[in-house]
């Protein structure tokens, strides 16, 4: 399996990705570059990020942009993610986010992380797409008594000083009003946030930044990067001079492609497994009464939702490496959790399975940043970027035609200290993570 940390490049031709959306919505594909051309900008990646800058960018009047994957649109994570749009991006809430930038600048965050959420809905209203949208609600689960006191806490915050409500709910409303669920201490509830198929937003992305005029290849592998007075993009086939070059690769970026992101990201990966169809039965015997995504509160998180079909999506993390990362107790642990957490669905099995892989930075928060020579990236969103990443793509955009944009993150990533060590340090923090979770 493709391994970022171990590869020079990304090759094309990749298999898609077993992916329960890849039943639901079709592959697109487009030419791949096999001439030499120039662009205002080039875009490698064509995933949220990517293609919601190149949309931006149209939208501000630049007519020649080139977006480049190196396979189809979706192959990566914006295919692979299990739709969740939350408020917010990153590892750290609101208390450390204050503690990191202070007061202002995490109100200007929060401003942001709202704006993101509207603007998905936005864009899919402008390009004319369904995203499969469920009803709203970000449910956050507390995995032991000690975590909804620290969940009530979090919610008064919010409600102080970000004007922010969050509901609290005790686990006997849980379990009556959402889904009779064994391992749940009590939750808080975002309203703002909701499920989407992920693979239709990104193949709505590309339609929509087509249809701006953007050109987008396929199959399209970058080997190098050059850079001068101009940027030479250069594929197996074909190349691209641009005069701006955008970084959107996120997790999916080859160690062996020399770039500004070389030692600043982590790709880690995470597994997802869709069940078969629940029965009427199993629903009314696990009460699972809504799709509202859900998220725990363990430092090894799992995630899940109910789909459209009476499936349950359950997520969480895998391998550390690529070479591990089919080993089938990944999957078995993610169904002995959904079994253990919903045992009247003890019997369920699992339908669809697939992994991905994110982007992590060092200091746990997502980067947006443009070069002195006029390259720019976004990435760094920690698995919670399906929202943030519209408006990372937007504000690259703004930064690239010289618009002002405020925001803390906008920042040059920190790099690894001793980065080629960064998977050592990974398996420490998964079984300082395993304790933490145990001991509640």
């Amino acid at each position: 399996m493709y391994d970022p940390l171990l590869s020079k490049s990304l090759p094309p031709g990749q298999p898609s990705a077993d992916a329960y959306w890849q039943t639901t919505a079709e592959t697109l594909t487009y030419p791949k570059l096999e001439n030499d051309i120039h662009a205002d900008v080039v875009i490698i990646g064509a995933g949220y990020t990517g293609l919601s800058c190149a949309i931006h960018l149209a939208k501000k009047g630049i007519k020649n942009v080139v977006v480049l994957d190196a396979n189809h649109v979706g192959w990566g994570c914006s295919g692979r993610n299990a739709g969740f749009v939350l408020p917010g991006s990153g590892r750290l809430g609101y208390a450390d986010l204050v503690s990191r930038f202070g007061k202002e600048a995490t109100l200007n965050l929060h401003d942001d992380y709202m704006a993101a959420i509207s603007l998905v809905k936005e864009l899919s209203d402008e390009g004319r797409f369904d995203i499969d949208a469920s009803e709203s609600g970000y449910l956050k689960l507390a995995h032991s008594a000690k975590w909804f006191e620290k969940l009530k806490n979090t919610a008064d915050y919010l409600h102080r000083d970000f004007d922010y409500e969050v509901e609290v709910i005790d686990k006997e409303s849980f379990c009556q009003n959402f889904v009779d669920h064994t391992k749940v201490y009590g939750a808080i509830r975002y309203t703002n946030g909701y499920g989407i198929n992920p693979l239709k937003l990104v193949n709505g992305y590309a339609r929509y930044a087509e249809s701006l005029g953007v050109k987008i290849f396929n199959h399209s592998s970058v080997t190098d990067i050059t850079s001068g007075n101009q940027h030479k993009v250069q594929t197996e086939f074909g190349s691209v001079t641009a005069d701006k070059l955008v970084m959107a690769t996120n997790g999916y970026t080859p160690q062996g492609l020399k770039s500004k992101l070389s030692n600043k990201i982590l790709p880690v990966l995470t597994s997802v497994i869709v069940t078969e169809p629940l029965t009427a039965k199993q629903l009314e015997e696990s009460n699972f009464r809504t799709q509202q995504v859900m998220m725990d509160t363990r430092e090894l998180k799992y995630y899940y939702r109910l789909l459209s079909g009476n499936r349950i999506l359950f997520g969480g993390r895998g391998a550390i490496s690529g070479k591990q990362a089919l080993h089938p107790k990944y999957n078995q642990r993610l169904l002995t959790e959904l079994h253990s957490s919903f045992p009247t669905l003890r019997e369920i099995k699992i339908d669809h399975s697939w992994i991905g892989w994110i982007s992590v930075s060092m200091d746990q928060m997502p980067h947006i940043f443009g070069t002195e020579d006029d390259v720019y990236y976004a990435t760094g969103y920690c698995g919670s970027g399906v929202s943030f990443t519209s408006l990372a793509g937007k504000q690259l955009a703004e930064l690239i035609v010289g618009d002002e944009v405020n925001s803390p993150l906008i920042t040059d990533l920190p790099k690894f200290p001793f980065a080629a060590f960064r998977r050592v340090g990974q398996g420490m923090f998964y079984q300082y993570g395993r304790f933490k979770d145990w001991v509640g």
